[in-house]
């Protein structure tokens, strides 16, 4: 999310799939300009796009809250 400058996992998403789109895009045509070499095409050109994700998760359990939510729970009873 920093690098993309979004403040959600699905705007950071989002951003880098646009982003990615246009820049094949822009490779595409670059390939195709009367000044490009072979060597420069073959540099440029891909047939994949390398991607890598994390996903986190996280747990926080309060002892206290839990420990009057079971007291709660015995007075109702």
């Amino acid at each position: 999310m920093q690098a993309t400058g979004e403040g959600t996992k699905s705007g950071a998403f989002d951003f880098s799939t646009e982003f990615t789109l246009q820049m094949l895009e822009s490779l595409n045509q670059a390939l195709h300009h009367p000044d490009m070499t072979e060597e420069l095409a073959e540099v440029l050109s891909t047939t994949s796009v390398d991607l890598s994700y994390r996903i986190e998760t996280d747990l926080n359990v309060n002892r206290s809250q839990r420990a009057r939510s079971c007291k709660d729970n015995e007075t109702d009873a």
